[in-house]
């Protein structure tokens, strides 16, 4: 039998006959008997030996400490339970062990001890393999002795403890000791995972982002890390990776792996060499720029929405601009699916769990991403409140028309170089779309022939909104692309 034993892998399955000094029948055992504990399990060579009993009476004494760890123990030789017992019974002044607190295990044929790479085929017995089963039965430590060398129960309680702790514990760590922070060891010339961290680009309240070297395939990647002690983070960065690595278009940043390095969500994405748009408006944008790029934007969230993906969090900020004049619309930080089965009313209170920043985020409170926040109906939200449409500002279920409003505030960003809310702090941008229609007054301040999209836009019932598609096909973004804007090269972008 192949030995297919790894940390990090669903231990192998046993089932075998055991027996322990308080019993007096044998019983059967096996790996899912553990479920919901941890589990210390020790391959040993013979009874009546002579290393073996000096370890297995050590570990009977820690039995108790195990116990207080939710742990149990299990040893298992070749021998069987009829010898275990009169190994038990036997007095130790005459060879025995005496009444050992945990059950001694009976492979004769070597099964379980092939399955854990510990079978010795010359002997026909068991090295002195030991395993530290996780409750979900994922194997989580090794170790394999040679047959003249006992274990120490010391050692296998501190790895348990550190195990236990879930975080990264250095050489001669002890319960007493706290875990590495693996967030603050992020820095340049450290590696995480398959990554080599360049420098940072960007951070927000809900992680940071990267710019790394990709080992493996020898490239250069961005790196967003969420943090730790982010609530659910690691289900938020697959909900986000997942809906972004879906999309596929020259206007959307490429999602390459979405991963969990040494405790940390991390998803790696296409490295842009460009600025953000925020930092493009604020320079100044000739109307010429300005409708290439929102036409690209509109492109890229065209076909996002035709798959079922809102952005949710659409704003200049998420826009990067590279090199080449290309729009990518990053950081689909609140995205979800929205299938048919799941399509509602505006009415419909929002379902989705915790969503993720944008890595850029802006100084200002009202452009910066928000989480939970409670709006004026009470409700909380979240996303961003100067690029919010009226329902995500209640807290509603997101739709593809939520981005078209968004996309419109932006728009009118770009045309008039000032942002919609400017001024307003948090809760009086929330209050203003709780109460106003922001669609003529805003529609007052660009030039004619962009008005009537804006005002569409800018409806406030979600139902009135165009699509996307429709978006792209009314002047003035209907025209076909005559130049696009070449971003002015400085620092790579945080997305």
């Amino acid at each position: 039998m192949i030995s297919h034993c790894q940390v990090g892998k669903p231990a192998p399955e046993f089932s075998l006959s055991c027996v322990r000094a308080d019993e007096e029948a044998p019983r059967s055992v096996s790996l899912s008997d553990y479920r919901g504990r941890w589990l210390v399990l020790m391959f040993y060579p013979r009874d009546f030996s002579f290393v073996c009993p000096t370890e297995l009476t050590a570990f009977s004494a820690h039995v108790a400490d195990f116990a207080g760890r939710e742990c149990d123990l299990l040893a298992v030789s070749v021998d069987s339970v009829e010898l275990h017992r009169e190994w038990l019974m036997t007095p130790p002044a005459e060879g025995g062990l005496g009444p050992l607190r945990f059950p001694l295990a009976s492979d004769p044929q070597g099964e379980a001890a092939r399955a854990y790479g510990v079978w010795v085929e010359q002997k026909e017995v068991a090295t002195r393999g030991l395993f530290v089963v996780d409750p979900d039965g994922v194997l989580q430590y090794l170790v394999k002795h040679n047959l003249s060398v006992g274990r120490r129960p010391e050692e296998v309680l501190r790895v348990l403890d550190a195990l236990r702790t879930g975080g990264l514990c250095p050489a001669n760590w002890t319960s007493a000791d706290g875990t590495i922070d693996p967030e603050q060891c992020l820095q340049p010339g450290r590696i995480l995972g398959r990554y080599r961290i360049r420098k940072l680009i960007g951070s927000g309240s809900f992680g940071s982002v990267f710019a790394v070297w990709d080992l493996r395939l020898q490239r250069m990647v961005a790196l967003k890390v969420l943090h730790r002690d982010v609530f659910e983070s690691r289900d938020v960065a697959l909900a986000e990776g997942r809906a972004a690595a879906a999309l596929s278009h020259p206007n959307i940043c490429t999602i390459y792996a979405v991963d969990e390095e040494d405790g940390l969500p991390v998803i790696a994405m296409e490295y842009l060499d460009g600025v953000p748009l925020s930092q493009l408006i604020q320079q100044g944008l000739d109307r010429k720029d300005a409708l290439a790029l929102a036409r690209q934007i509109g492109l890229g969230m065209a076909v996002a929405h035709s798959q079922d993906v809102v952005h949710g969090d659409l704003k200049p900020a998420n826009v990067i601009v590279t090199t080449q004049g290309i729009a990518k619309i990053v950081d689909f930080g609140l995205a979800a699916a929205t299938t048919a089965s799941r399509r509602t009313e505006p009415g419909d209170r929002n379902q989705r769990g915790p969503g993720v920043d944008s890595a850029s985020v802006e100084s200002e409170a009202f452009a910066a991403t928000i989480e939970g926040v409670a709006g004026p109906s009470g409700d909380g939200i979240q996303g961003t409140p100067a690029y919010m449409s009226p329902e995500q500002a209640q807290g509603r279920r997101l739709t593809p028309a939520s981005d078209v409003f968004s996309f419109g505030l932006m728009w009118y960003e770009m045309l008039t170089g000032r942002p919609a809310h400017a001024g307003r702090s948090v809760l009086e941008t929330l209050g203003v779309l709780e109460t106003q229609d922001l669609g003529p007054e805003l529609a007052a301040d660009v030039d004619e022939p962009f008005r009537p999209l804006l005002l569409a836009m800018l409806a406030r019932d979600p139902r009135r909104r165009p699509s996307m598609n429709e978006v792209l096909q009314t002047a003035p973004l209907s025209e076909p692309l005559t130049a696009a804007h070449s971003a002015r090269k400085g620092h790579p972008a945080a997305h």
